[in-house]
């Protein structure tokens, strides 16, 4: 072969292309080379929001000094705003001051900043028994825990573990022990759970391969709950003016009755909870009226049970009327109103109570909180701001990040959400201090009433499940999903998982999430905080 024809063929081999392996060998340096860039404008992006965000911050804090110096107190943004130290709302935070509200360092004085990136769900929701009814966190262990009525009675226990929110096995069968299941409580001390419904109590011993065991109650359960202060369960149930309360002390099997002073259901036609203030070593139940008038099972009010004695006590009650008048200018609650969720706010020692109240010059009652300071009896009526709408309280969270009680109401308004609007008041101490629209409650026959709305403090937002609705032309009316807001300013997100409608909601201070059932699709739906 001459030089020449050598040269020729190896030029012919070349122009034949790329092996197999040169080009799978280019492809794998091809893909190296473009995650290192992606990964590098990612770390760029969030580098540059982290310290758009810190600055947010600085300037915000910068503010506040600013305004402590002139006034001697800590500001609200729109304060900030009001004195020309900010130019308009913060893009990244908000911010709460504290209690006290005044300069200085201290739980009572200072002021916290909060990040305000809008929350976000996950795709898919996690599947879970047929007919959830209600949910329960343990922090501690990082776990759901998802009640549903099942079919013919046969309810069970889906657990999730919170990490990688995937189930853990198959929901557990609490049939035998109990009969329609619709309330569910975690002991995070011990990862006992109790399971309420007809017939009692179900057990679940997580310690011991998720055994189940009965607990005897004489009413069908209405509420059930875990002391924060000492692992003692409570549990109330009743009907026709006559309730049934009792304590499980931490570690026993036993429900053991506590009397009530007189009568009054403890339960509204959405259920009951049960609210603790451990320094004060307090247990409150709302109390309903039995018929109208002056007496002390007429009226609508609180009681307390000690956690040390557990004896029940009436400390505070409303006289009530049948129905308002046009002209009536006195100072009663509609009988009956009550709802069964009450609120503690442990640092100003007040409790708050929901119920609907007659207001002079009008025949429709609004709904009203009352703040009821259980030292020395004295109360508040913080009425909800419509007149001439019928308004009804749904539930009410407290929030230890605002030091303020947030209240969910119900009005009848045809113009908004098909008929079904609503109102999300921020109240601190006895002053109504914002409010914000929203639509009324999501199913509002299905599930604990109480777990409506929950505030996520790590986040500083609030959460609602609100109905979904259309018209009769098919035209969306009302967006349902989940009403996210900031917890100081009230201000909205575009609603999470729009177009779905969730029973309850429950969340995870830990780890920042929020959980959502939907019994129409027999799923738990995720929600955290975003980077958007």
């Amino acid at each position: 072969m001459t030089p020449d024809h050598r040269t020729f063929s190896s030029r012919a081999r070349r122009q034949d292309g790329f092996t197999l392996i040169e080009l799978l060998v280019t492809i794998v340096i091809l893909g190296v080379l473009a995650a290192i860039v992606v990964f590098s404008v990612r770390g760029i992006g969030d580098k540059g929001r982290k310290n758009a965000v810190a600055a947010d911050a600085a300037t915000l804090r910068t503010a506040e000094e600013a305004y402590c110096a002139k006034h001697g107190r800590y500001a609200s943004i729109d304060d900030l705003i009001d004195a020309k130290l900010l130019p308009g709302e913060p893009e990244y935070n908000s911010v709460a001051v504290g209690n006290g509200n005044k300069c200085g360092r201290g739980a009572s004085s200072s002021f916290t900043l909060y990040g305000t990136s809008p929350m976000q769900g996950a795709a898919d929701g996690i599947p879970v028994g047929a007919g959830p009814v209600d949910l329960a966190v343990d922090e501690k262990a990082d776990r759901v825990y998802v009640v549903a009525s099942g079919s013919g009675g046969r309810g069970n226990v889906t657990v999730i573990d919170g990490k990688t929110d995937t189930p853990i096995g198959p929901p557990i069968d609490v049939s035998g022990a109990v009969s329609d299941p619709t309330r569910i409580a975690v002991d995070p001390g011990t990862g006992r759970v109790y399971v309420g419904g007809a017939g009692g109590l179900a057990v679940i011993d997580t310690a011991n391969a998720d055994r189940v065991s009965h607990i005897d109650f004489a009413a069908t359960v209405s509420a059930v709950a875990v002391s924060p202060e000492n692992g003692d369960v409570y549990v109330a149930g009743g009907t026709g003016g006559k309730s049934t309360v009792a304590y499980i002390a931490a570690g026993t099997s036993t429900a053991t009755p506590i009397p009530l002073p007189v009568a009054g259901l403890v339960g509204a036609s959405g259920g009951t909870d049960f609210s603790f203030d451990t320094a004060r070593h307090a247990v409150y139940l709302a109390k309903n009226s039995v018929g109208a008038g002056e007496s002390d099972a007429a009226g609508i009010g609180l009681f307390a049970i000690s956690s040390t004695t557990h004896k029940a006590s009436l400390v505070w009650k409303f006289r009530t009327k049948t129905a308002c008048g046009s002209t009536y200018t006195g100072n009663f609650l509609a009988a009956g109103t009550a709802v069964g969720r009450t609120v503690v706010d442990p640092h100003l020692n007040r409790v708050y109570l929901l119920a609907r109240r007659c207001v002079a010059g009008q025949t429709t009652a609004v709904a009203t909180t009352i703040a009821i300071n259980p030292a020395d009896g004295s109360s508040t009526a913080i009425d909800d701001p419509a007149t001439g709408v019928a308004s009804v309280p749904v539930t009410a969270v407290y929030s230890a990040a605002s030091g303020s009680v947030y209240v969910y109401t119900s009005t009848n308004v045809a113009e908004r959400c098909g008929g079904v609007a609503g109102r999300v008041g921020r109240i601190t101490g006895t002053t109504a201090t914002r409010q914000a629209a929203v639509c009324g409650p999501a199913l509002s026959n299905v599930g604990n009433s109480a777990h409506k709305m929950a505030v996520l403090d790590s986040s500083n937002r609030v959460l609602v499940a609100q109905t979904y609705g259309t018209d009769t032309a098919g035209n969306v009316v009302a967006p349902g999903g989940v009403w996210a807001a900031d917890g100081t300013t009230l201000l909205t997100q575009d609603p999470l998982a729009e177009s779905r409608q969730f029973a309850v909601l429950a969340v995870n201070g830990r780890s920042a999430k929020a959980y959502a059932v939907d019994p129409s699709f027999a799923t738990v739906t995720v929600f955290r905080t975003g980077s958007a």
